[in-house]
C-alpha cells in the first residue's frame, strides 16, 4: 500500500511529506494525534500519542 492510499484512510490530515498527522481510527479522536511518517524504504511508520497499538489502527481501518 502506498502512502496517498493510506493517508485517503485517515480523517483531519495535516502535514506534507514526509510525515503527517491525523485523527486516530483507533478511539474517539478529537484532535490528529495519530502520527505518520514515510520512510526513505517504501516503510511506513505509524504511531497514535495518545497509546493505541499499531494492530488496533490497522484493524480500525479493516488492515492487518
Amino acid at each position: 500500500m502506498s502512502i496517498v492510499e493510506l493517508l485517503s484512510r485517515f480523517e483531519k490530515v495535516i502535514g506534507k511529506g514526509p510525515q503527517w498527522s491525523a485523527r486516530c481510527p483507533a478511539h474517539e479522536d478529537r484532535s490528529p494525534s495519530l502520527r505518520i511518517k514515510s520512510l526513505d524504504d517504501g516503510r511506513i511508520l505509524v504511531h497514535c500519542q495518545a497509546g493505541c497499538g499499531v494492530a488496533d489502527v490497522l484493524a480500525a481501518l479493516g488492515l492487518s
